[in-house]
């Protein structure tokens, strides 16, 4: 039989820190990182993965999840009204069960906005099956302190209590954007002085996103696109899959287009809005992500690395990453070592 796992607590408060600790604790092995970070690698008997965690200002925390449980997984959750999570799912399925609203899946894609009001329920994994997401864990309290001159005011404008319950499940199509800023910070494993700058960023930008589609979806608001339909979300949702796949011969914007069944013009629209930044740019942010990824964890020569993530040469591969990051991948792998 699945053990059920058990948090609950104000977001900050020494109860939920301490329900918190003990689950990680039953579950995982833990590693501190010199940027406050904390790696919790998954026991052998659980399963396999790791759950990282860093926090923040404000009583923020950013939580990674790269995990499939042996034999499945079930945690029960009972939170006030003031606890705050904004989670995208990368990869994979998540079941949620809440006393008030039912049963949902968060999955590949979606996007997950926790209501102000007091939420009970149960979250499941299957067993074996990887879950990959990011969240944005505090208070919506906090919020109002972190966004002070900022935007505060747009949250007022938007109120939290207007955040509607599909949000929580993830069946918001207002949410989508916040996708593109979180999948960037659950993609950036590069350890380096601004790292935690970069994700205050991210962070910051997917609060933006946020912001900007609950108050359109409130207002009526249009931009002269028509809103993306699920069929046209799921096919954006293939594009960075299908770059990555081809990624020593890209396909251009146009066999992109019609490999989605839409226009140039709808695909780069629709690209943006779902991740915040162009189709191209995208790519090579997560072609570049994951050679500094290889650069820290293997010994790989240069040249295997640059091929690996679709350069054609060491050179044009050194180029480019020196652009991106301010060094060289020699040196960036010395710092590291």
């Amino acid at each position: 039989m699945t053990r059920v796992h058990q948090l609950a607590g104000a977001a900050g408060s020494t109860a939920l820190n301490a329900t918190y600790a003990a689950y990680y604790a039953s579950i995982a092995q833990a590693d501190a990182g010199p940027d406050g970070t904390v790696r919790h690698r998954l026991r052998p008997e659980v399963g396999d993965g790791t759950i990282e965690v860093t926090p923040l200002r404000s009583g923020f925390h950013i939580v990674r999840y790269d995990v499939a449980f042996t034999g499945g997984h079930q945690v029960r959750y009972t939170f006030p009204g003031d606890n705050f999570e904004l989670e995208h799912c990368v990869d994979g399925r998540m079941q949620v069960r809440e006393a008030d609203v039912g049963t949902g899946d968060l999955s590949a894609g979606s996007v997950s906005l926790s209501p102000w009001c007091p939420t009970e329920g149960l979250i499941a994994h299957d067993a074996g099956e990887r879950y990959r997401a990011v969240s944005i864990a505090g208070s919506w309290t906090g919020l109002d302190f972190y966004l002070e001159g900022l935007g505060a005011g747009a949250m007022s404008a938007i109120g939290p209590e207007r955040v509607a319950r599909e949000s929580y499940l993830g069946g918001s199509p207002a949410l989508r954007p916040v996708a593109g800023p979180l999948e960037e910070l659950f993609l950036h494993r590069r350890s380096s002085p601004g790292r935690l700058l970069f994700m205050e960023s991210r962070l910051v930008a997917a609060l933006a996103a946020m912001i900007d589609g609950l108050t359109d979806a409130g207002s009526g608001a249009d931009d002269g696109e028509p809103a993306l339909a699920d069929h046209e979300v799921a096919a954006l949702r293939r594009v960075p899959g299908l770059l990555w796949r081809e990624r020593h011969a890209p396909p251009t914007l146009a066999e992109l287009a019609r490999a989605s069944s839409m226009s140039v013009r709808r695909l780069t629209a629709g690209f943006r809005a779902l991740y915040g930044m162009p189709v191209m740019e995208h790519h090579r942010r997560r072609c570049l992500d994951r050679a500094a990824t290889l650069l820290v964890e293997t010994d790989w020569p240069m040249a295997r690395i640059a091929h690996e993530v679709g350069y054609a040469s060491a050179s044009n591969f050194g180029y480019a990453f020196r652009r991106d990051r301010g060094t060289t991948p020699a040196r960036f792998r010395r710092a590291r070592h």
